[in-house]
């Protein structure tokens, strides 16, 4: 194209040429800002979170897109029914506090191990299912903040002790979460004790505790749980249907027909 003639929209070749130039680095420049930053806002459905205010006063925490060359994070899930917190019940009961006691104390223990922290994890919530079921006031109240894990509980242990206050719980439901509790108890007792290489009295001792820790709580669990009348969902109430058959109806002979 000669100089002067005219291109697209009657701009000359140089002046369409420079125009790409720009767009171009202004792309480029884009690309190279926003790589990595946190450019997306997602809501945010974690308690707590503390993020940047959205509009109309939204909680929003914000991710990289993949294609920006950042990592996308995952949305974060709670509820009442994973429970929030972990309530220090360890020490209330002895066999408990002895047996985590055992492997805190030992010369090579690591507090940061995630089987030592799901052994205390498991062995307070035991013990806090004990202090709720002998509490005289019958309130969910130890066990109602306790989580949810997949390895130990066939239900959140809150909604375990629920069912026993009700006495709507059957001796088949809580003989599974008890043999549950015990199969990764042990597990677990015999995990750490092999990677802190107790002696084979330890071992001994260490399982001694954990079964008398489950002994304990099955005993006062089976006279909570399964003694007694049901107080809800068991006796019908007088606000209950009930059959009703009209006095006419008694006087009719068995039907022998079909519909």
């Amino acid at each position: 194209m000669e100089a002067g003639s005219t291109g697209f929209f009657g701009l000359s070749a140089s002046t369409l040429a420079l125009i790409l130039l720009i767009t171009l680095i202004a792309v480029g420049s884009a690309y190279m800002y926003y790589r990595g930053r946190l450019t997306v806002p997602l809501p945010s459905y974690k308690s707590g979170f503390t993020g940047k205010e959205g509009f109309l006063g939204s909680t929003f925490k914000y991710i990289t897109m993949p294609w920006y060359g950042g990592v996308a994070t995952s949305e974060g899930f709670g509820g009442a029914a994973v429970g929030t917190g972990e309530p220090d019940c360890l020490r209330t009961s002895s066999e408990a506090a002895a047996l985590y006691a055992m492997f805190t104390d030992a010369s090579s223990a690591d507090l940061t191990c995630d089987k030592l922290r799901e052994l205390k994890q498991l062995l307070g919530k035991l013990a806090c299912f004990k202090k709720d079921l002998v509490s005289p006031s019958y309130i969910v109240d130890s066990t109602r903040s306790q989580k949810y894990v997949t390895s130990q509980d066939i239900e959140p242990v809150a909604e375990t002790t629920a069912r026993c206050f009700s006495k709507t719980i059957s001796p088949r439901d809580l003989e599974i979460s008890f043999d549950k509790w015990n199969m990764r108890g042990m597990q677990l007792v015999k995990s750490l004790a092999a990677s802190f290489k107790l002696c084979s009295a330890d071992v001994d001792k260490a399982e001694g505790l954990f079964n008398a820790l489950m002994r304990d709580v099955k005993d006062i669990a089976r006279g909570t749980c399964l003694q007694g009348e049901p107080r809800m969902g068991g006796k019908p109430g007088p606000r209950d249907a009930h059959p009703y058959e009209p006095p006419t109806a008694t006087e009719l002979g068995k039907f022998t027909g079909y519909y």
